[in-house]
């Protein structure tokens, strides 16, 4: 399974990744309170709201990171 299978798009606060081969999905949204955050230098994280189940560690890990790239490019994470 290579990344660039996995389509990824923005609803609001709402990052979707789906990979159409395993009907796998999976919805994060924003750090609860960025400012926070940043201001006790923690590491950001988005949180992951729903996803479909799967014990597929390599695509839980893939979906994350195409998320976190998202969030990165939407300016959500550093």
């Amino acid at each position: 399974m290579s990344e660039t299978a996995l389509h990824v798009e923005v609803d609001g606060d709402i990052i979707i990744v789906m990979d159409p081969a395993t009907r796998y999905y999976a919805l994060y949204t924003k750090p609860s309170d960025r400012a926070e955050m940043l201001a006790h230098g923690h590491a950001q994280h988005l949180t992951l709201l729903r996803c479909r189940p799967t014990k597929d560690r390599t695509l839980l890990d893939a979906a994350y990171q195409a998320a976190s790239a998202k969030a990165r490019e939407l300016g959500w994470i550093v």
